[in-house]
């Protein structure tokens, strides 16, 4: 009698045994299939392009970032990914007054010094960068997932333009050689003028490196589905301002000299003081971001 029992129970124990390693089978075969996620997210943020001009820090913005990741499972917590990520950010500044001078000729070829005085001044920059994320993550196990993700990014600028606007201008010439300071006639560039703005044009910025961290929670749905929720901060490691150039902030054009437009405070120093060469402009933005996977 001992013996049968002893016979069922280690038949039973089999079996059980049998079910248990064909389960783990399973489970390994469907974590093994499980190693690449594919994934589309939005991130709203501030952002900034980060800077000082003439003792004034440039000022936060709204901006937003949109992508596709690929990731690649080395075990079931730790994973490498990239994919790419369209981001638009902008930059700003006001500064109560911008003033310069520089020598140039008039109309007639007379060498004088052509002085202004710009009141209210502002400027404005949008860039779009097209960002090649790499990047590793952590995530903990569970339905219910805290995961942490490190990196860097290359982000090549698509398109980076500036406008400029002062609500008042007050330019003037002096003329050493007779020793007088004209602040008139108007036809000549010279007086008290209305708000001055300039067409968008380009700002030309360099390509820009990003040190990125993020975290947050991973919700795991149906179907090897997920949906992430979480805060980042980027954070740009080098200077993107374009180099110095030959522009003016405001130029004293001889043949039309009531034609006035603003060089952008990144490029234009000869004739002001404004961004020093040792002064740089770095990228900073910080937000939300919900993300969707799949794992295949």
């Amino acid at each position: 009698m001992k013996t049968n029992n002893i016979k069922a129970a280690t038949k039973n124990a089999i079996s059980g045994l049998a079910f248990i390693l064909a389960l783990i089978s399973v489970n390994g075969q469907a974590l093994a299939q499980s190693k690449n996620e594919v994934s589309f997210y939005l991130q709203g943020s501030f952002s900034k392009l980060n800077y000082e001009a003439l003792v004034q820090d440039s000022e936060m913005e709204n901006g937003f970032r949109v992508g596709s990741k690929y990731a690649y499972y080395l075990t079931e917590n730790w994973s490498v990914g990239t994919g790419a990520e369209l981001q638009y950010m902008e930059g700003s500044i006001s500064l109560p007054t911008v003033q310069g001078s520089f020598m140039t000729q008039d109309v007639e070829a007379d060498e004088f010094e052509f002085r202004y005085r710009a009141t209210n001044f502002s400027e404005n920059q949008e860039v779009y960068f097209l960002n090649i994320p790499l990047q590793v993550q952590y995530e903990s196990s569970g339905t219910v997932r805290f995961y942490g993700a490190a990196g860097v990014k290359a982000g090549l600028v698509l398109n980076s333009q500036y406008q400029s606007l002062a609500t008042s201008l007050e330019t003037s010439g002096f003329y050493s050689q007779y020793d007088v300071e004209l602040t008139s006639p108007e036809f000549a560039g010279f007086g008290e003028f209305g708000a001055v703005k300039n067409a968008e044009s380009e700002l030309e910025l360099k390509t820009n490196f990003v040190a990125h961290l993020e975290s947050g929670v991973k919700l795991i749905l149906e179907n090897s589905q997920a949906l992430y929720m979480g805060l980042f901060l980027d954070y740009g490691l080098n200077d993107i301002k374009p180099d110095a150039s030959s522009e003016r902030l405001i130029d004293y054009n001889a043949q039309n000299p009531t034609d006035f437009g603003f060089g952008s405070l990144f490029s234009s120093r000869r004739d002001i003081n404004s961004l020093q060469d040792q002064d740089e402009v770095r990228t900073l933005a910080f937000g939300i971001k919900i993300q969707y996977a799949f794992q295949f």
